[in-house]
């Protein structure tokens, strides 16, 4: 079983080799369905980052006073 973290690794490289298949191939007719379909795995995978964070009570450093 792999870590949350090593999946979203490899989705992203996934995600962004196909990107770079797109791009290298010129016009497609299914480049614009494509590229939706990357965009809302991008956005998925933010997601699943975010939550990975709040469930280990990450918050943001921004709040926290400056150590000193």
């Amino acid at each position: 079983m792999s870590a949350p973290e090593d999946d979203n690794v490899r989705e992203i490289e996934r995600i962004t080799s196909l990107l770079r298949e797109l791009r290298s191939e010129g016009g497609t007719a299914r480049e614009t369905e494509a590229i939706r379909e990357i965009g809302l795995e991008i956005a998925l995978a933010i997601r699943e980052v975010g939550a990975m964070l709040v469930n280990v009570g990450w918050e943001p450093t921004s709040s926290k006073p400056p150590a000193g």
